[in-house]
């Protein structure tokens, strides 16, 4: 039996009258890529957010790498890198300077701060731009410094909110492909998305999220 990096029961979130998370259930197994499939306003983003500690659920349960993120939100930071589907940089600064300045906050110690930056900077291919001002950036540019921001902490889980959000069908196709290089790796990854084609083309299940809930969850064919 695979180990559970993530378990959700009974999750859920209301905002008043309004339910936006209805009773989930969910296990991610060590080394999987598990894809959140639904419609914009389906309720994908407040789930994370959740497994992330940044919202407390109304009620259910959650552990997150053996942490509970409502309680432990600090543990879980430490070996979770997420990926929002706007990743926000300091325009003024260097990709290069950017990171550094992410591997301080993340408390990296000083002596791997160089390596560490200049690794995750190749792993996305932006080596020959790592001097250049982050608000000079293609959306492209900007979603690889994002990965390499979450690349620079080594985190035990990955998750990501519609990582290839406004990327055309060529970028996209770049950006999945070094999530499938993680994949690759054995790297834990919580993908979430609204197209079908990209969630198949690199998921090894599925979990359909409708109106707040998860109505089907399966191996991708």
């Amino acid at each position: 039996m695979s180990t559970l990096v993530l378990e959700a029961k009974g999750l859920t979130t209301k905002y008043g009258d309004f339910t936006a998370v209805d009773d989930l259930h969910l296990g991610i197994r060590k080394g999987e890529v598990f894809g959140l499939l639904g419609p914009n306003g389906a309720g994908k983003t407040t789930t994370i957010l959740m497994l992330l500690g940044l919202t407390e659920p109304t009620r259910g349960e959650v552990s997150v790498l053996g942490f509970d993120p409502a309680r432990q939100p600090l543990s879980v930071k430490a070996r979770v890198g997420y990926m929002p589907d706007q990743v926000g940089f300091y325009d003024e600064l260097t990709a290069r300077e950017n990171l550094i300045y992410i591997a301080k906050l993340n408390g990296i110690p000083r002596d791997q701060v160089k390596r560490r930056v200049e690794e995750a900077i190749e792993r996305v291919r932006l080596s020959h731009v790592i001097d250049q001002r982050a608000g000079t950036f293609s959306r492209g540019m900007r979603q690889r410094l994002g990965l390499a921001d979450v690349l620079i902490k080594n985190p035990q889980l990955i998750i990501m909110d519609e990582p290839t959000q406004g990327l055309d069908p060529e970028l996209a196709h770049e950006f999945l492909g070094m999530i499938h290089g993680l994949k690759k790796e054995g790297t834990t990854i919580l993908l979430s998305s609204h197209l079908l084609h990209q969630v198949q083309a690199i998921c090894d299940r599925v979990g359909l999220f409708s109106q707040g809930r998860m109505v089907l969850q399966g191996t991708v064919p």
